[in-house]
């Protein structure tokens, strides 16, 4: 169905001068709401200009600070010129420790400016886990804080703010066990930035990021002063300190958030297919994310001239490509084009993409689908096409082939991208993600176009430009094409499910007394996950419509979908009898009698909850952006309900998908337990009373 149009784009699409573009944006400091922001989005746009794409424009929209699209506000804009930290005493141990200009990374984002001279201070060591009533045993004011704790927010605004300390000096590794620990990734330095809501304290702290190995080096010659010290103080000579010089240049003001928009126009007005990539970021971020940005400029190019030559008719749909900041450019383009939102028929998001799979980066290729609570038909035409594609190599006697790059297909929503946003059932275009995921350098300085690869960005240029115009040209033979084609993936998926629930017993078993227990406990869910999956499936086939508007082309995709729809409904039915009889012979063969269990009485909680609907007060998803005016004592609250639930952060981050302001919570955290596997009803109404006194979410009375 595909393979037609992706053997054309293949042909056509450049590697190497996708990377070029690749390059040309990682040369540009992109932080969110910043000249440099601005300077790549004019560079991306003169390229396409150059290319003679058309409909080439840059929307700009306030950066003020406390101005919000959708509830999610916009950063003030930030400009810096230069920033230094350099160790100064203890005598022959001066040396530079950071320089903006060699490596951006090594200041932290948004930190505020310095007086021209510098400030110069002494530098203790912090340990991480402190609250507030034990940073104040430590002498703080004046003084530069060594420290890798993972809240940047309590260090901003407890150390720095209330204690008077000069600046952090950060040198925290993100770990991701096993391709990077503090041990094995000493050299690099983490993207840290200061990250401000709506009430105009920007600027209130800087602070300089260290690699491991420079932190490691610091915290030896504290602890080497500090023993030095007590002789010193013994004998009454006076003692030493650890000193660094610090100077930044930067300021705050109201400025301008860009997004850059460019389209490939269809045959017929109204329906869109819809390409998004995130332009931010500091330099270099070669593939997370300048990567999906100069691989839309060249999938853009390509289709457009395949169109203009003839060699690829003109679509019926148009194409939209999007470049903007991650999240809040998004927000800010779907609160000021909400009119548009019905016209994408279909979106993709490309998220750290084209990084070589040889070198360390981004070791797979993933092809995410949409959230469960917005199914979509995309999920499946994605897959499909990543599974042509991965046809590379055919076997010995040319009965198969397989793929050269390493790829994981049809995996599970993750969020933490614009995917998220765009699928949200607030906004309802279904958008899959490619990304890959490990990556030992993401969000570090070491994230430079070396670890892109052109073979990689050519293989994904190719696969996004083949969904983008196979969706954007499907005409009533492809489209009912794709309706059994998500009909039959419907299927396997159902089949998996039903896999799944007999391995997860079986392997759970033989760790547990209670087996009779278990056994019931399974046989009394096995029905409700069936179903939760035959919806999503059945809700996914209702999803192709989209591309229809002709009234006779809709009824005849609609007896197909009818049809299938039919199929699915028996063949859930009979996996729902053969997964019970399957667990009923094996425990019995197992010599396990499964015997009713007494019906549990409903706790506090749950009676509460059959009786509570949540309401988000946000459009979209709930991400950090909308906490960001939380106090710390707010951030605590918080966090101590996720440590008194350890573990069930995606419970709560699945169930704010499903709230509709419909549903009771009871009925959300049922949703929630099929999506995940998981549930807690006591952790849902405990989060949303929080985003309640935080006006997030209000709370209705089921009638």
């Amino acid at each position: 169905m595909y393979q037609k149009i992706f053997k054309l784009v293949s042909k056509e699409f450049s590697g190497k001068s996708a990377k070029e573009l690749i390059g040309g944006i990682a040369n540009f400091h992109r932080i969110q709401s910043s000249p440099g922001f601005r300077a790549a989005a004019k560079y991306s746009q003169e390229k396409l200009m150059e290319y003679k794409i058309p409909n080439v424009k840059t929307h700009s929209y306030p950066a003020n600070g406390n101005n919000t699209f959708w509830g999610s506000p916009v950063p003030k804009e930030w400009s810096i010129e230069s920033a230094s930290l350099d160790l100064i005493e203890p005598k022959g141990n001066e040396k530079s420790l950071c320089r903006f200009f060699e490596n951006p990374c090594s200041v932290i984002q948004r930190s505020k400016t310095t007086p021209s001279e510098g400030i110069t201070g002494e530098v203790i060591f912090l340990p991480r886990g402190l609250e507030e009533k034990e940073m104040r045993k430590y002498d703080l004011k004046g003084k530069f804080i060594l420290t890798d704790d993972p809240s940047l927010k309590k260090l901003r605004l407890i150390a720095v703010g209330k204690l008077g300390a000069a600046g952090i000096i950060y040198d925290l590794v993100s770990e991701l066990k096993p391709i990077r620990t503090r041990a094995n990734f000493p050299t690099a330095r983490r993207y840290t930035s200061f990250w401000y809501g709506t009430k105009g304290n920007e600027g209130d702290a800087l602070g300089f990021v260290l690699s491991a190995q420079q932190g490691d080096e610091l915290r030896k010659l504290i602890a080497k002063t500090e023993k030095e010290n007590e002789k010193l103080t013994k004998d009454g000579k006076p003692t030493k300190q650890v000193k660094v010089h610090a100077k930044v240049k930067s300021s705050f003001y109201n400025g301008e958030m860009e997004v850059v928009d460019f389209s490939i126009p269809g045959k017929e007005k109204g329906k869109e297919v819809l390409a998004v990539a995130h332009l931010c970021h500091p330099k270099p971020s070669a593939v997370d994310n300048a990567s999906g940005c100069g691989i839309l400029i060249e999938t853009a190019r390509i289709l457009n001239d395949l169109i203009e030559s003839g060699k690829l008719e003109r679509p019926k749909r148009g194409i939209r490509f999007l470049l903007m900041a991650e999240f809040t450019g998004t927000y800010c383009y779907l609160a000021s084009n909400e009119e548009k939102i019905k016209e994408f028929v279909a979106g993709i998001n490309l998220d750290m993409v084209g990084a070589d799979q040889t070198i360390g980066g981004g070791r797979t290729l993933i092809m995410e689908r949409t959230h469960n609570a917005c199914p979509s038909y995309v999920n499946d035409v994605l897959s499909g096409i990543l599974d042509e594609a991965s046809r590379e190599v055919s076997n010995f006697q040319n009965t198969g082939a397989t793929a050269m790059f390493k790829f994981a297909n049809d995996q599970p929503f993750s969020g933490g991208s614009d995917h998220m946003v765009l699928g949200h059932p607030d906004v309802g275009v279904g958008t899959p993600m490619f990304i890959q995921w490990p990556d030992r350098y993401y969000h570090t300085g070491e994230d430079t176009i070396e670890k892109v690869s052109p073979e990689i960005v050519h293989l994904i240029g190719s696969l996004t430009a083949t969904y983008c115009y196979f969706l954007a040209n499907a005409e009533l033979p492809e489209i009912l094409r794709v309706i059994r084609e998500v009909a039959t993936k419907g299927k396997e998926r159902i089949t998996k499910l039903s896999r799944k629930i007999i391995d997860e017993l079986f392997t759970n078993i033989e760790e547990k007394k209670e087996k009779e227990q278990l056994v019931v406990t399974t046989l009394e869910s096995v029905d409700t996950k069936f179903n939760f999956r035959k919806n999503i499936e059945l809700q996914a086939l209702d999803t192709v419509k989209v591309l229809l508007s002709d009234k006779k082309e809709i009824a005849k995709a609609e007896e197909l979908i009818d049809e299938m729809k039919k199929a699915i409904g028996t063949y859930v039915e009979n996996e729902i009898n053969q997964t019970k009889s399957t667990i009923k012979t094996i425990s019995e063969s197992m010599k396990i009698k499964p015997e009713q269990l007494p019906k549990k009485e409903k706790d506090k909680h749950e009676l509460r909850a059959e009786k509570t609907i949540a309401k988000k007060t946000i459009t979209g998803p709930l991400s950090s952006l909308n906490l960001g005016d939380l106090l710390y004592k707010d951030m605590v609250k918080m966090n101590k309900i996720s440590e008194e639930y350890k573990g069930m952060y995606p419970v709560i981050s699945s169930a704010l998908f499903w709230i509709d302001g419909k549903r009771t919570i009871a009925e959300v955290a049922k949703l929630v337990e099929n999506d995940i596997g998981k549930t807690s009803i006591s952790y849902i109404l405990k989060m949303l009373e929080f985003y309640k006194v935080h006006g997030i979410v209000e709370f209705l009375e089921k009638k």
